[in-house]
């Protein structure tokens, strides 16, 4: 009797599927620890411009005007600052890059928006990748005031306001 050493098809085939579920897991969790760094990043740049704002507002005693059909600062100089150039308003460079979503690409830009309805608040929105992030209901009711007239969308966007 010759015995044969070596796996069978239905073996092998085993082995190759649970390799396959294993790495679906892995990639599954990649992604989630991926859109999880992008969120902490659009945070720190909110809390970054917010702060250029208040360098502002000592400046000016107020915060800059919005856009309304962009969202973005009006402050520099006549006109709005756009995301990814110099916050400035001619002779105070307030931030020399605002920055834009990690998520953008030089042909495809995605920006944060800066919402004030008048010159003691303001409000800078981004659109979180985690939707069970939760921040995101806590910024929202801690800015409440700060968005009297904006809508946001309540299971994405987290808000960073003058407090």
């Amino acid at each position: 009797m010759i015995k044969k050493l070596g796996f069978t098809l239905i073996e092998l085939l085993v082995v190759i599927a649970i390799i396959g579920i294993l790495a679906a897991l892995v990639l599954s969790n990649l992604q989630g620890a991926r859109e999880r760094a992008r969120d902490a990043r659009r945070k720190n740049d909110l809390h970054a411009v917010s702060q250029s704002l208040r360098l502002y507002y000592n400046d000016n005693q107020g915060f800059p005007p919005s856009s309304t059909s962009t969202y973005k600062i009006q402050g520099c100089g006549v006109s709005v600052c756009e995301w990814g150039s110099t916050f400035t308003d001619g002779g105070t460079v307030y931030m020399n890059r605002l920055p834009l979503d990690p998520s953008s690409s030089a042909s495809n830009p995605i920006t944060y928006y800066y919402y004030s309805a008048d010159t003691d608040q303001f409000a800078l929105i981004a659109t979180l990748e985690n939707q069970s992030d939760s921040e995101i209901a806590d910024s929202q009711a801690r800015c409440e005031t700060a968005l009297d007239g904006y809508t946001v969308t309540e299971s994405t966007d987290y808000v960073v306001c003058a407090e």
